[in-house]
């Protein structure tokens, strides 16, 4: 039978000596140690008993063997609580919203909301996370170096966290109004896609006044609907869109079904 043990003396001196489970045991160091590594205290061992509870031998275990372990625990109880947090979350907040909302967010953050067709110097994609810093832009050229995505969101960026966490709203805030918070997602985008146009208006020169009076109107409408040509959408709007969609439905229907009973 073999159990792990750590060994609390060594045999420089005396007979060595270990614990396994509480209890402890002398041990010499000859025919019965299994290794060329000398036992020092703390080492961790396995001790294989004979069947008269007397040690047969004792092998160190090696320390990347015992990190392998350690990982593996790590992750297990990970695991676990990972599973407890979901189910929990889920039979708070029930499935369809958890899934509607981590929808949102891929579309949100990891997939292209819009591409823009830049001609010679070819497509480029965007995230809504990045058309957000575009609309943070405080002039038309901040605007346009922020095509990039790499231009700071902002009051925006606050908006977009505050809109993600509108559909959980009412299982925190009692009052029923709070069940409209699943439409906030829907709104923000709406709110975002006007201020792109918007933007989009003023780099094409609509913004400017100084522009606006050199220019004659007409160049400027042109310029403005061949940059609109220019965009397209891309699978994150969609995505975006049905889960905004599903969740502002469902708060509605939530705030009816509340008003409705009291």
């Amino acid at each position: 039978m073999k159990k792990r043990g750590k060994i609390l003396r060594d045999t420089s001196a005396s007979p060595g000596l270990i614990v396994v489970e509480g209890q402890q045991y002398p041990f010499q160091l000859e025919s019965i140690w299994k290794s060329e590594i000398p036992p020092r205290p703390g080492l961790t061992v396995e001790i294989d008993f004979a069947e008269d509870a007397t040690i047969h031998a004792i092998t160190p275990i090696a320390e990347s063997q015992l990190a392998k372990e350690q990982a593996e625990q790590a992750m297990a109880i990970a695991r676990e609580k990972g599973s407890a947090l979901v189910s929990s979350a889920v039979a708070k907040f029930g499935m369809p919203t958890l899934v509607a909302t981590g929808l949102l967010i891929i579309g949100w953050f990891f997939l292209t909301t819009i591409s823009y067709n830049a001609g010679f110097v070819g497509k480029m994609d965007f995230t809504f996370w990045h058309i957000l810093s575009f609309i943070n832009a405080s002039n038309a050229m901040e605007a346009l170096s922020n095509m990039s995505g790499k231009g700071s969101t902002g009051f925006y960026g606050l908006l977009a966290v505050l809109a993600l966490a509108g559909p959980f709203l009412a299982y925190f805030w009692k009052d029923k109004r709070a069940q409209l918070g699943g439409t906030l997602p829907l709104l923000f985008m709406l709110l975002v896609a006007l201020l792109v146009r918007r933007a989009i208006s003023s780099a094409a020169g609509g913004g400017s006044s100084e522009i606006a009076t050199q220019v004659p109107s007409e160049m400027i409408d042109m310029a403005r609907k061949e940059m609109m040509k220019a965009i397209s959408l891309g699978m994150g709007a969609y995505i975006s869109i049905l889960a905004a969609l599903y969740l502002g439905f469902i708060s509605v229907t939530k705030f009816l079904a509340a008003k409705a009973n009291t």
